[in-house]
């Protein structure tokens, strides 16, 4: 007796089959909402672990589209589709040799979504017979009851896989993407202006300043940031006869940054902000104490408060393989307004006889380093 021919694939397989080249095509030549209804369609015929995984591949591709074009609520969708397919991937097939890698990437969708996941390919009976391959056997053909089928082994990739670096530096395999950070602390040093400020009398007109930052982004490209910084500055010492005008100041910050360029490690920062200030006068330890002197001990002289508001513009630059470290430079501008001020009884405020209006504008420049989280 001859030997019996090998039984056919089922229908279900064979369409299958189809849906999967016909999603990989479509991957292949950018069309990824038809990739995705591909391999859905296929997964519904023919159940796959790494099918999951293609879903999850397409996912953050319509992601990306989704961000360049500003829908915020497509992108948020995507994201969360990929997450879900990516856990279904690693549910179904638990000793995946990229287990690692994908666990960091649903990690990362919600602050780092990456990019550079190639097609896998999956197994689908054929016509002709080969040796079997025992690596996916939840997608192997069904047995004939007799002889049975011989298995045959997956099809060749769609592309060829990227040679895989650690999970922590994947977002480097994808220049294109701006993580989505959560947080930003830094520390900022510069100089403020002061135009009105006279200075015959004092040192103040021109002031350094150190600030440190601490906020969070918001919405759904995360690229709204609201925070808070604490601001201290002072005057050089120019004549030691000569009062100091220094300032403290808390800020409430609002800003938005557009990230440009390929590799999106540029951003241009747009914001405003509010502020609370406490200004003071004091003396150098050789002059001599003003006739009009609101403390009678140490050196200050006369303190007030005020508040005002302000706005600025700004280019942050992102480095890391994470984009994380930003150093960033800023120009702003403000208008406050201070308080009477405290004075001797009989006095005027030494502020008003040195020339220092209750009302100004400021002009300040700063830069420095932030780390995002």
């Amino acid at each position: 007796m001859g030997q019996a021919a090998p039984a056919a694939p089922a229908p279900a397989a064979t369409e299958a089959r189809a849906a999967f080249e016909a999603g990989a095509r479509a991957f292949a030549a950018g069309d990824y909402e038809r990739a995705l209804a591909e391999f859905e369609r296929a997964m519904a015929l023919r159940p796959s672990p790494k099918i999951h995984y293609n879903i999850g591949v397409c996912r953050q591709q319509l992601m990306l589209a989704a961000r360049d074009r500003g829908d915020g609520e497509a992108e948020s969708l995507h994201a969360a589709a990929a997450v879900e397919a990516y856990k279904a991937y690693l549910r179904e097939l638990p000793d995946a040799e990229d287990r690692v890698e994908v666990e960091a990437t649903i990690r990362d969708l919600g602050g780092t979504p990456l990019t550079q996941f190639q097609l896998k390919a999956i197994p689908f009976p054929k016509g002709d017979a080969t040796p079997a391959d025992r690596e996916d056997p939840a997608t192997s053909p069904a047995p004939a009851p007799a002889p049975p089928p011989v298995p045959v082994p997956d099809p060749e990739p769609v592309t060829p896989p990227p040679p895989r670096a650690d999970a922590r530096d994947s977002t480097a395999r994808a220049p294109g993407v701006t993580p989505l950070f959560r947080g930003r602390v830094g520390a900022t040093f510069g100089l403020n202006a002061q135009p009105q400020v006279g200075t015959s009398r004092l040192d103040g007109a021109v002031q350094g300043f150190a600030m440190a930052r601490l906020g969070g982004f918001v919405g759904a490209r995360r690229r709204v940031y609201i925070g808070g910084a604490g601001l201290l500055a002072g005057a050089a010492v120019t004549s030691s006869d000569k009062l100091a005008l220094q300032m403290q100041a808390v800020l409430f910050d609002l800003e938005y940054g557009h990230p440009v360029g390929r590799a999106r490690r540029v951003e241009i920062v747009t914001g405003g902000f509010l502020v609370g200030a406490r200004e003071t006068l004091r003396i150098r330890a050789d002059a001599q104490r003003p006739t009009c002197a609101a403390h009678s001990s140490g050196a200050l002289v006369s303190q007030r408060g005020g508040a005002g508001a302000g706005g600025r513009v700004g280019l942050h630059v992102l480095l890391g393989a994470r984009k994380n470290h930003e150093i960033g430079v800023r120009l702003s501008t403000a208008i406050l307004g201070f308080g009477q001020g405290t004075a001797a009884t009989g006095c005027e405020p030494p502020f008003s006889q040195l020339d220092v209006p209750r009302a100004r504008w400021l002009v300040l420049v700063d830069s420095g380093y932030s780390f995002r989280f």
